[in-house]
Order: C-alpha cells, then sequence, then structure tokens
C-alpha cells in the first residue's frame, strides 16, 4: 500500500500496488516493483553502472549478473547515449555485493571516476575559477553526476569537512555508496588542482579492513574507524586556488546546457510517474478517493 499527503487538506491518500515484487531487500521487508523504481526514478548517465560492469568481469564475474534484474542488456550499457534510473544502478550495486562484498569495492570504483566520465558536467567543474568554484557547480548539478548519496558541508576555520549522508538509501548500499563518492571526490581535487594531494582527514563507520592497500592508496593516511558518520576533509586554502583551465564563457555555456538537461530529466520523471499512475488505475486497483486526489498525489510524488 502507497501512501501520499494531499498538500491541501493533509488527508493520507492510500493507492494500492500490484504484488509484483522487485526482490531487493529494503531492511527487513521487501518493496514493490512499482513503488521501488517511483522512489528511485531519477535519470542518470550509465556511465557508473558501466565502471561497475568492467569491475565485475574484472573479477570474473559475468556482466549479466549484475545486469540481472535491471532490465538492461549489454548493448543498452555500451551506448554511450544511454540513460538510465537510479534503480537499476541499486540494483547492479546489490548483484556485485551478493558476489563480492569486500569493503574496498567502492572505494575503487570511486578511483576510477574521473572528471571525463561526467561529460559536459566535468568540463564545467574543469573551467571553473578555483575549486571552490567547481565543487559549487558539481553540488549544483549533483543530480546529473554520478553520485546519489546527499552531502553536508562543514566548513572550518582550516578545513572543510563533507559528510556523506546515506540514510534514505537501501541499506545494503549506504557503504559502498560512501566510499565510491568519498574516493570519487579525491579523483576530483586531484585532477582539477593537477596535484597529488589527499585528505586532511577521512572518517568510516565501518571497522579497519584487513586489507588497507586500496584505502591508503584513495585517501592517505589519516583514516578513522568506527566513526559516525562517512566524511572527507581537505585543506580549506585549497579552495582558494585559481584552477588551470577557468574559463569564464566557456562554464557559462556548459552551466547553460547542464540547466537544459537537468530540465528534461525532470519533466521525462515527472511523465514516466504519470504512466505509472495510469497503469495502476487501468487495473482498477485505486479507489475513488484516491482518483479524485491524483493529480494532488502526483505533485507530492514530483516534487522537487
Amino acid at each position: 500500500m502507497a501512501q501520499f499527503i494531499d498538500p491541501k487538506s493533509g488527508e493520507v491518500l492510500s493507492l494500492p500496488l500490484q504484488s509484483e515484487t522487485s526482490g531487493l531487500n529494503f531492511g527487513d521487508a521487501k518493496m514493490t516493483h512499482i513503488s521501488y523504481k517511483k522512489e528511485f526514478s531519477d535519470i542518470r548517465q550509465v556511465t557508473s553502472l558501466r565502471l561497475l560492469v568492467d569491475f565485475a568481469r574484472e573479477h570474473d564475474i559475468p556482466a549479466l549478473e549484475i545486469l540481472k534484474g535491471t532490465e538492461l542488456d549489454l548493448d543498452d550499457i555500451e551506448d554511450p547515449y544511454c540513460e538510465i534510473q537510479v534503480w537499476q544502478e541499486l540494483r547492479a550495486i546489490q548483484n556485485l555485493l551478493e558476489i563480492d562484498d569486500d569493503p574496498a569495492n567502492g572505494v575503487i570504483l570511486g578511483m576510477r571516476q574521473h572528471l571525463t566520465c561526467y561529460g559536459t558536467l566535468g568540463f564545467a567543474m574543469m573551467a571553473s575559477r578555483t575549486l571552490e568554484q567547481a565543487l559549487t557547480i558539481g553540488a549544483k548539478f549533483y543530480k546529473i553526476s554520478l553520485w546519489i548519496n546527499e552531502v553536508s558541508v562543514v566548513r572550518d576555520p582550516d578545513t572543510i569537512k563533507f559528510v556523506i549522508l546515506g540514510h534514505k538509501l537501501p541499506p545494503f548500499s549506504q557503504h559502498f555508496l560512501a566510499t565510491r563518492g568519498m574516493a570519487a571526490l579525491v579523483t576530483w581535487v586531484q585532477e582539477l588542482t593537477n596535484s597529488e594531494v589527499y585528505p586532511c582527514q577521512t572518517s568510516f563507520k565501518n571497522d579497519r579492513p584487513d586489507n588497507m592497500d586500496e584505502v591508503g592508496k584513495a585517501f592517505g593516511t589519516e583514516t578513522l574507524f568506527g566513526q559516525k558518520n562517512y566524511s572527507i576533509s581537505f585543506n580549506r586554502s585549497l579552495f582558494r586556488m585559481q584552477l588551470k583551465f577557468d574559463d569564464r564563457w566557456s562554464r557559462m555555456r556548459l552551466e547553460d546546457k547542464l540547466s537544459n538537461t537537468l530540465e528534461r530529466r525532470h519533466s521525462s520523471t515527472k511523465n514516466r510517474v504519470k504512466e505509472m499512475l495510469g497503469r495502476v488505475r487501468q487495473g482498477g486497483v485505486i479507489s475513488a478517493v484516491a482518483v479524485g486526489h491524483r493529480q494532488a498525489a502526483l505533485a507530492v510524488m514530483c516534487r522537487g
């Protein structure tokens, strides 16, 4: 049973859903296939999924095992113009972790997310005046990036800390996505500054792994384990450095293109949700009250 709140009356609307299950376990209860797709339906590039498949192949895991349940095939991920939804990448991540749950997997894959993997966004960041401006652009268009986590920024006199949030994500994915994002951030900083700079400090929620090689390679030596949050801190002076490829006019053109892409993807997501509600309604499973309020429910589902 999916529930939505009417923004005007505050009434809770219940939409009975069909019983087809996704097979994805969110804690103790399985979500329905339709509900799961709605919750993580944002559109993104296929790039990070392609990197995941390449990583699996290197470890003798068949690509089709990673793509199981994603509704994607090898031709899809080889298409340079392919776009996927977040739920498809989450399913692929679960498939990998069910076969190989090494806690360093996310770190390794994050180190492979070079700026060029981000297409227009990566080039807009490279054309920025400073590292702070580059990361501000990355945050502004994070839904276009390969990130899934939300991030909180803490500014201290000498450092800037990025706290990686994962509480809204499926439990099975939280460590993988946090460490992948943190390693990707280090890769960005090193490529933007053209220097082998490392974080002042990195914190993980998990216990210290037996194999520290990949962690040390990505984050240096100032790494803490068993902490309350995943976080990564850099020296604040880094963020004032002028970048090598600073180009205001190119950056403005690229940001305009990114805004158009974001709007197109947002519109596409709303259309998919509308079609989803239509399919459920045709099956005769929405109550009369829910049908009367479907536009309000749709507005809540597609907010933001």
